[in-house]
């Protein structure tokens, strides 16, 4: 029995074992199976992760590349700017005369060309050898040489001004405070403008030395230095007389060896007529100038009277190089010796009266496009020209047109290329009213003409200036543009200068109707065979209503002589004035004559009335001519 239950023992045991097996294998096979499992998800997991990591090699230096790419303020790659430039001016081609485009990047010219015609009549394709005239951007030229001789230690940017002049050299400064060169870098020195007869001539021959054109042409100074921005060619024109005291030398015979020359600018000249580069003249002269419209501007070659401050001409192509070493990309300081004093003068200087916002950058103009900017523009008879650049980002474009005033380029281009540029001031006071520019001539013939310019602001266009200075809600002057301010001109004074021209424009009409009525009297007398009714004073009466005609004719003639685009040198406006002048002089003799012989003799009473009125309208009409300075 016992071996019995041995063996029945020894058989569950083997059962028992034989099953253990059997449940290890299963188990194993199991684990086996759940092992493959884990193993496909993770190969499925790192496929999947594989092929991201594919993308993410593939995508990121894309997007690094794309982040790389080097563009224009307004986003425009640099790669396609020049594509850019084409496409704009072929969509304004209709309306262009020449326009020479320079752009440069990191110290060098990436675009350079020319478009349109130099002379339309004649067909004369432009190019890039094509002179322009740089107009008001030759100003930066005496920025330049002010700098060049403050890093010398031989100016000093805050000193009087007449410390570096002749003695006695100004006649007609109104306040004490000194003038500074940081003054004439801001126009804000306080002169009144010249008139645009006394900014241009015609006639080498009338060429003065620079000392001696601004002794004669010195303006009276209106308001207080530092008070008020009003655009001065006189103050810039007197910086670059101080560079010629100052080195010895003519000025443009500075700029030729301080600048022109360290630049390579061999197509480039500030001489007042260009006579030191006699085939740049000739290159000059055939080009011809346009309105905005296309209309030829005849006599369209002009000669700068204080010329540091628009006499230069030259290619687009020079004025980028002068562009480009405002620009420098490395220690090479080619303007000056030391790079803090390039850095010094392209600093802001001026900001807006009690702001943070830049105005001036020592004569250069700072304005905010798409990124802070430094420019400047300039405008001449017929040419327009425009320099913009960043120098953050060592970009910048040079736009000289053969168009006075044009737009199109000087501003629509600039703007596609640097972004807008948007203005937004919160004005207080409850509406706008009338303004008067800075930039007048207060004691010149054109004041007059200057009167009419009066402008009317809303609330809306003032928001819309560069700046607005307000006081206790009232408007105390607005910054139209960065060159000129805007002072308020109160109502009342708008209507007296409008009521002023209600005697002049009676006694005007009396004197016509008078001289018409003594013509058709003397005819029909004459057809009649009448006796004409003659008296000794009929001839002085006759001669004070003939010369009022011709008062009015004359001013006609003046205004007409400086209607745009016209800019008439001085003397060949100074027998207008002559003669207005002359009028005063007849006017105040009939008057004495009239008091003398109406008490020596017996007239009718209605010969005294025609007489009396005759005097009267001479009057208004000689007070018209000394209150508008339209003799002078």
């Amino acid at each position: 029995m016992k071996i019995i239950w041995s063996h029945v023992d020894s058989s569950e045991n083997a059962y028992s074992k034989t099953r253990d097996v059997i449940n290890i294998s299963y188990k194993r096979r199991e684990e086996m199976q759940m092992n493959c499992r884990h193993h496909t998800v993770i190969k499925v997991i790192a496929c999947v992760l594989s092929f991201i990591f594919i993308i993410m090699a593939i995508a990121v230096p894309a997007h690094a590349e794309e982040e790389q790419v080097e563009t224009t303020p307004s986003r425009i790659p640099l790669s396609k700017l020049e594509e850019t430039i084409d496409a704009y001016v072929a969509s304004y081609e209709k309306y262009t005369a020449a326009v020479a485009v320079v752009a440069i990047k990191d110290g060098e010219t990436i675009v350079n060309k020319a478009y349109g015609y130099a002379d339309i009549e004649n067909q004369r394709k432009a190019d890039t050898s094509t002179v322009f005239e740089w107009a008001s951007i030759s100003k930066l030229l005496v920025y330049t040489s002010v700098m060049q001789l403050v890093e010398q230690g031989k100016l000093d940017l805050e000193t009087d001004i007449q410390e570096y002049l002749p003695e006695g050299f100004f006649k007609k400064l109104k306040y004490d405070d000194p003038i500074t060169l940081m003054n004439l870098m801001h126009h804000n020195a306080g002169w009144e403008d010249q008139t645009a007869a006394e900014v241009f001539y015609y006639s080498e021959d009338e060429t003065l030395e620079l000392g001696e054109t601004l002794r004669r042409n010195e303006p009276k100074q209106i308001y207080k230095p530092n008070s008020i921005v009003g655009y001065s060619n006189y103050g810039v024109g007197l910086a670059g007389y101080i560079v010629e005291e100052i080195s010895g030398q003519p000025f443009y015979e500075y700029v030729n060896q301080h600048i022109f020359k360290p630049l390579h600018m061999n197509d480039t000249s500030i001489h007042p007529t260009g006579q030191d580069h006699p085939d740049l003249v000739q290159r000059r002269n055939e080009i011809e100038g346009y309105t905005k419209d296309l209309k030829l501007i005849p006599e369209n070659r002009v000669y700068v009277t204080f010329y540091p401050t628009g006499a230069a001409i030259g290619t687009a192509e020079d004025l980028g190089k002068f562009l480009a070493a405002l620009m420098p990309v490395d220690d090479s300081h080619v303007l000056f010796k030391n790079r803090d004093t390039l850095n010094e003068m392209l600093s802001t200087s001026l900001y807006y009266d009690g702001t943070s916002t830049p105005r001036f950058a020592h004569g250069f103009v700072e304005m905010e496009y798409w990124v802070p900017t430094l420019m400047h523009e300039g405008n001449l008879k017929a040419f327009s020209s425009k320099v913009v650049f960043d120098p953050e980002s060592k970009f910048g474009m040079v736009v000289m047109t053969n168009q006075s005033f044009e737009e199109i380029y000087y501003y629509g281009l600039i703007k596609e290329i640097f972004g807008d540029n948007v203005n937004s001031n919160r004005i207080i006071s409850e509406g706008g009213g009338y303004f008067q520019s800075a930039r007048r001539a207060a004691s010149k013939f054109t004041n007059l003409f200057t009167a009419l310019d009066i402008r009317k602001f809303t609330k809306a266009e003032l928001s819309s200036s560069y700046h607005v200075v307000e006081h206790n809600g009232v408007v105390d002057k607005i910054s139209f543009t960065p060159y000129i301010d805007y002072l308020p001109i109160s109502n009342v004074k708008v209507n007296l200068i409008k009521i002023s021209f209600i005697p002049a424009l009676i006694a005007a009409i009396f004197t016509l109707i008078a001289l018409i009525g003594y013509v058709i009297r003397m005819l029909f007398n004459k057809l009649n065979k009448r006796r004409n009714p003659n008296t000794n004073f009929n001839k002085y009466h006759l001669a004070i209503n003939f010369a009022g005609v011709a008062l009015l004719l004359n001013l006609f003639i003046l205004q007409t002589k400086l209607k745009f685009p016209n800019y008439p040198a001085y003397s060949s406006i100074r027998i207008n004035l002559l003669f207005n002048l002359l009028y005063v002089v007849l006017a105040v003799a009939y008057l004495g004559l009239l008091m003398f012989k109406l008490r020596k003799n017996n007239y009718s009473k209605k010969q005294k009335v025609m007489y009396i009125m005759s005097g009267i309208s001479a009057a208004i009409l000689a007070a018209f001519v000394v209150g508008w300075n339209l003799y002078v």
